[in-house]
């Protein structure tokens, strides 16, 4: 099993931080990277088991699958089909934790993974930018 976490500080307080990124389907509004979703089959909003839909500009199609969402612990967690990008068991958790000293937000990015040995070094790499590049435009949208 791979872990990855990316990690950064918002200069913003949390339940700002949380308004944007605790909508699970306006990932592609505020990720410089990634287009508009769109829902997917399942239930709507929030409830376990709604599901996102990207179109990539590559042609993929990624859909995304809610498994978890706590508004007071500003966190979820969502799943793709094994098989998506060489992945087995891919879970990811965003969460947003309060730095009350500070007025900011710590803003966490984490996957656990199953991959075969050829792929896990271009697939981890990409799944490390999607982060990285979706966390520093998230800074830089509270940026002063």
């Amino acid at each position: 099993m791979a872990v990855l976490t990316v990690s950064t500080v918002v200069e913003a307080p949390a339940e700002r931080v949380w308004e944007l990124v605790g909508d699970f389907h306006a990932l592609g509004d505020w990720h410089p990277h990634l287009p508009p979703s769109r829902l997917g089959n399942g239930p709507e909003g929030h409830a376990i088991g709604s599901v996102r839909v990207f179109e990539l500009p590559d042609g993929v199609v990624l859909h995304e699958t809610l498994l978890a969402y706590d508004a007071e612990a500003r966190s979820y967690t969502y799943s793709f089909p094994d098989g998506t990008f060489h992945f087995d068991g891919y879970r990811a958790t965003l969460r947003v934790t309060p730095v009350t000293e500070l007025a900011a937000s710590f803003v966490e990015w984490s996957v656990r993974y199953d991959i075969e040995a050829e792929h896990r070094k271009d697939s981890t790499e990409r799944v490390h930018g999607v982060f990285t590049t979706g966390l520093a435009g998230l800074r830089e949208r509270f940026a002063s």
